[in-house]
Order: structure tokens, then sequence, then C-alpha cells
């Protein structure tokens, strides 16, 4: 009977660690023009693969609708789709007043700017971890980008530039290639490349995180109020 246990508990800590030590490679293709944006997204994991590519099921599934509906029950799906879209319309607006109410009784203007404040260093390492944690073994970013002012432009190109400069010197296999238009106004980009990601490396960033005396002091806070106005509320 041991025997059999401890074989299930080192089968568990050999998948556990499987789980987390075999890599995750993701091979994308993103091409956009404007708001149109076509991706192909592959993610490998062992001897898994698996595609996605929502453009072509939807697509796909548009097709078969078309061909398989007569008009009579295309128009009463639209009616009833109609119909149920109103009632939940009304239901989300009826949420959403009853939520803002609940939010501004939860907490204020001014808790809400000294959370931001004790919250935003912990969080932007948090950030940072975690994209430093993705490992990079190619990518390529082509963009062409221009606004109606080309004052804009001018100050999009200064913000890029300075992000491309920060984001090669810590991803070597990432080339950026960003050119300003500042004659005509559009939004063009073609991105390729792998991503690897092995979930081991995010444990330390997280528990950095969690630990964080900021965080930790927040959390401890909002677990009080939580629990005496809900004791209050009871009583």
């Amino acid at each position: 009977m041991l025997s059999i246990l401890a074989l299930i508990l080192l089968l568990i800590a050999f998948l556990i660690l499987l789980v987390l030590l075999a890599a995750i490679d993701v091979v994308f293709d993103v091409k956009g023009s404007g708001v149109s944006v076509e991706h192909t997204v592959i993610v490998h994991w062992l001897l898994f693969s698996r595609q996605v590519s929502p453009e072509q099921d939807d697509k796909i599934n548009d097709e078969h609708s078309d061909d398989d509906f007569p008009e009579e029950f295309k128009d009463a799906e639209k009616y009833v789709t109609e119909k149920i879209k109103d009632h939940f319309q009304k239901s989300d607006r009826e949420k959403k007043v009853k939520g803002k109410k609940k939010r501004s009784l939860d907490m204020t203007y001014s808790e809400m700017i000294q959370t931001s404040r004790q919250l935003r260093v912990p969080v932007f390492r948090l950030l940072k971890g975690i994209i430093f944690a993705i490992k990079i073994p190619d990518a390529r970013v082509n963009a062409f980008y221009g606004f109606p002012d080309p004052s804009y432009t001018g100050v999009a190109c200064g913000y890029s530039h300075a992000l491309v400069s920060y984001l090669e010197c810590h991803f070597e296999n990432l080339k950026i290639n960003l050119v300003p238009d500042f004659v005509d106004s559009r939004i063009e980009f073609d991105m390729s490349g792998k991503l690897r990601i092995r979930l081991y490396r995010f444990i330390p960033v997280i528990l950095k995180f969690i630990l964080n005396m900021s965080v930790l002091r927040f959390s401890w806070s909002f677990f009080i109020k939580k629990y005496y106005r809900k004791s209050s509320v009871n009583l």
C-alpha cells in the first residue's frame, strides 16, 4: 500500500516538474492595417501542438450559417437576438449603476489615489519581471504609423524609439523597425517570431510581488475593512 502511494506521489511530483520546467513555444504571425488584424498563433508543448486562428473559424461558421438557414429563420433569429440584447443591456445598465454605488461606498477617491501610489512600484516590478521571464529566441516587428497632427507623430516617434532601444538592450534577438509617417495618417504593422515560456521563471516574480510590504499592507487593510463591514451588516 505504501509503495503504491509513494509511486503516485512521485508521479504527481514528476508531472508538476514537467509542467514547470518544460518549455512552451509560441510561434506567432500578426499583420494589421488600421482596425483590421490577421493573426496565426501556434503553441508547442513537448509533443503537443495547437494552432489558433480565429479568423478562419469565423469565416467557416459564417459561410455555413448563411448557406444552411432560410431567410425566414434568419429574420426570426434577428428579432429574438435583438430582444435578448435589449434585455441584457438594460440589466447591464442597472448592474453598472449598482456597481458604481457600491464602489463609491467601498473606496473613496482619496483612498484610490493612495492605493495607486502604494501599489505603483510593486505592480511595475511585477509586469517587468513577467516580461523579462519570457525568452525571445527570434522576433521581428515592422510598423508604420502616422497621426493627423504631425506633432503627435513626432511625440510618438520619440517615445517609441526610447522604448525600442530599451527592449533591444534586454532582448538581443528582438528586431524592431518603427517608421513614422509625417504626411499620411495610418497604422500598419507586421510581427512574427517565437516566444519561449517556462512557468518556473514566473514563481519568484509572483512571490516577490505577494511578499512585498506595500502589497501585504494593502491586502491586510482591505481584508480588515471587508471583515468589519460584513460583521457590522450581520449585526
